[in-house]
Order: C-alpha cells, then structure tokens, then sequence
C-alpha cells in the first residue's frame, strides 16, 4: 500500500515531484493534499476530521520547521556530489539518506496517526478495504496490462522521459544506451501487486486487532518503518536485483555527460535546496509575527 506507507512521507514527494517552478505551492498546500487522501481512503466523518486536521497541522508545521532544512543541506550534497561524478557509494548514501529522512518522519507522525486510526468504525474498515481493491486495480491496469513486451515498452518509455527531465536533451548515444541498459532491467509489477496486497492485509490486521492508541502505535511504527520485513525470496531477489542494474543504469549515464547536461542536473538540486530553506525560513517569520 504506497500511498498509505507514505502518509508523512508525501509532505516532501508532493513537492518534489511537482518541479521546481511548483514547489513552493504544493508543499504549502501539501496538508490538503494529505487530508482530501485520508478522506479518500478512510472516510473520516465530524470529529474523526477535525482530530486529523489538527493533528496533521501540527505534524506539517514539524516537518516545516525540522524536517525541510535537512532536505536542504541533502539536496546541496547531492548537487555538490553529482558536479564531481558520481559513484555507488554516493548512490547507496543518497538512498539511505531517503530511508532516513522517511523513517525520522515514521517515528514523529506514528502516534497521531494511531490515535485517529483506532477511532475507524468497522464500516470505515470495510471502505478502507474495498479502496485497496480499487488502487490494486488501478495499479495492474496501469503497469500488467498488455504483453510483457509492452510492459517493458512503457517502462524503457519511463526512464528515458525520467532522465530527459532531470538532464536536459540526451544524444543518440545516449538514448541508446539508456534504452539497452532499461531492458535489462527486471519487471517486477506482478511481485510488488503481491506484496503491496499482502502488506494491505497486514494493515487490516492491525487495525482489527490493536484497538488502543497505545498498543497501535508501536505495531504501526514498526509496521511503517520495516516495508522489507515478510517480503518473498522472490521479490527480494527481484527487487535487489532492480536496485543494482538501475544504479548501473545512472552510474553509466553519468560516465557519458556533457558538460551542459551535468550543470541541468545540479542546478535542479541547488533549485530544490534553495526552495527548501525558503520554505523552512517562511514558519520561523511566522513565529515571529504578531500573535
């Protein structure tokens, strides 16, 4: 379950994959974003609502105050990295660096989420449910349909549209390159609907066992933070396999850069520092305004 997994996690994504130019409005408007989302999935009603709004708010302004500097300092790190070429290791750190900042996010936003979460009539648990079902299917339309042939099309389709967005025009060369090096990359949709149907029922589970705040919270932490627990060999072996060849992918496209297309790349991340502090700079006037 992406989206649910990602609950605190999408105050960031909603911004950065918004570019640039719509940053700062999306991560403003991130908590309704987040709350038209929790509607969406549980159909919070009266209290339930007004108990989410504020504690999402006080959860936003956290993430604004403590969180977007660290995005900030991330971000010029990376720029400074890729300007210089990059390697695995530097690859592997900004993965981690990711899961950290993800996991740091968990941990803030884990009480407030059970304490909404445990309040859920089993009527909401029965929408929530047949939400799952609904985002299952939209996830197999979007990447099982058609032949494996043309689920690798789509995806080969992807990552070129993905590289050309964040290094500007590539060459034939390079094209041709990126092309070979997706194919070989593995599909794994079939595997991660399997997980993600699996974690959904560990979900449900949880919320129909553990009907306290107190209890809910540390199994929802746990539940959150460690998405890699209970996964099949097969996935694993999957998933791990993408990660590498992927890595290989960017570690050989990096190698083939001009000197334009490298400066398109880091002026993005110095774009997003910059934007980042900004909008961390915007709560600290805020305090200091009139009350």
């Amino acid at each position: 379950m992406h989206r649910l997994r990602q609950f605190a996690f999408l105050l960031f994504a909603v911004a950065a994959l918004s570019g640039c130019s719509g940053a700062r409005l999306a991560y403003n408007n991130a908590d309704t974003a987040v709350r038209w989302m929790a509607d969406d999935y549980f159909a919070l009603e009266g209290a339930q609502q007004d108990d989410f709004r504020a504690r999402l708010a006080r959860f936003h302004a956290w993430h604004r105050s403590e969180e977007l500097p660290r995005y900030s300092a991330l971000m010029a790190s990376a720029a400074g990295k890729l300007a210089h070429g990059l390697t695995q290791p530097e690859l592997l750190w900004a993965w981690d660096s990711v899961i950290a900042r993800y996991r740091n996010m968990v941990a803030q936003a884990a009480p407030d989420l059970a304490a909404v979460l445990v309040t859920l009539s089993p009527a909401q648990l029965q929408h929530l449910e047949q939400k799952f079902a609904e985002s299952n299917a939209e996830y197999a339309s979007k990447h099982l349909s058609g032949s494996v042939a043309e689920q690798r099309a789509r995806r080969d389709k992807r990552n070129l549209e993905l590289m050309r967005e964040w290094f500007g025009d590539l060459s034939v060369e390079q094209e041709a390159q990126l092309q070979a090096a997706s194919a070989r990359l593995p599909l794994p949709y079939a595997l991660r609907l399997q997980n993600r149907q699996r974690r959904q029922g560990e979900f449900l589970t949880l919320l129909k066992t553990y009907r306290s705040a107190e209890e809910l919270e540390p199994a929802l932490r746990r539940w959150l933070s460690d998405w890699e627990g209970g996964v099949s060999p097969e996935y694993r072996r999957v998933a791990d396999l993408h990660r590498d060849r992927y890595m290989q992918m960017l570690l050989q496209l990096d190698g083939s850069l001009a000197l334009g297309q490298r400066a398109h790349a880091v002026a993005r991340l110095t774009d997003y520092a910059r934007i980042f502090a900004a909008l961390s700079g915007q709560s600290k006037l805020a305090r200091l305004g009139p009350e």
